[in-house]
């Protein structure tokens, strides 16, 4: 009956203030501690409150979100106990990324991660704290998105939306350029298609910021 129809592609409000909200996550605009309302958000992004109340909602669910006080939301601060198992999570899945994404390695893929790693190295020199952590996650993936895998991407990325604003605290431990190193050696053994090499890059990355991070939130 309708084999003629053609679907409607139609982006609504609320997907583009969600997937707008997901990047002030992203690029440390939201940090832990920090709270903000949804009234000054909808006021940022120039919207009515209810397409923010609905983004807001869905990453509330995710964990990404939480109540501060009253009206205010934030980026909740994670317990030691949801660091360690981030980190197995991330050591498994974003291994399994890097390998399959060794396995599509092209010309073009290896130029935009060269372009990203060089803005990484450029704002850890220049010490550009919220450049280096978007670069940080524009490094991770593009790997990541190489591997193909639309289900793995999401599992991802909806880790990093918990993860990703702890990262400003390797800046205070001068641990940019010990990072950067690290994303180095994965670009290096991308090149030449080496997943398992790449991989222990990866692990030397997660790990050692893992570290970081768990000490700096036991202080």
């Amino acid at each position: 009956m309708f084999e003629s129809v053609a679907p409607v592609k139609r982006e609504t409000l609320q997907s583009i203030v969600h997937a707008r909200l997901c990047d002030l996550i992203l690029e440390g605009q939201l940090a832990p501690g920090e709270s903000v309302t949804v009234a000054s958000i909808a006021k940022a992004l120039d919207v009515s409150p209810m397409p923010v109340r609905d983004a807001i909602s869905r990453l509330m669910a995710l964990g990404a979100l939480t109540v501060v006080s009253g009206r205010s939301i934030g980026v909740p601060r994670l317990g030691l106990e949801e660091l360690d198992d981030m980190l197995r999570v991330r050591l498994e899945i974003e291994a399994t990324a890097v390998r399959w994404a060794a396995g599509n390695v092209d010309k073009a893929f290896l130029g935009a991660l060269e372009s990203v790693l060089e803005k990484m190295e450029e704002a850890e020199r220049s010490d550009r704290v919220k450049d280096f952590i978007r670069s940080n996650y524009d490094f991770h993936f593009t790997i990541y998105r190489q591997a193909a895998s639309p289900l793995l991407l999401q599992l991802i990325s909806n880790i990093w939306l918990r993860i990703n604003p702890h990262f400003h605290l390797l800046h205070r431990h001068g641990h940019y350029r010990v990072s950067n190193r690290q994303h180095r050696k994965i670009f290096e053994a991308l090149q030449k298609g080496d997943g398992e090499t790449a991989v222990d890059a990866l692990h030397e990355d997660i790990e050692s910021a893992y570290k970081v991070i768990a000490a700096t939130l036991s202080e």
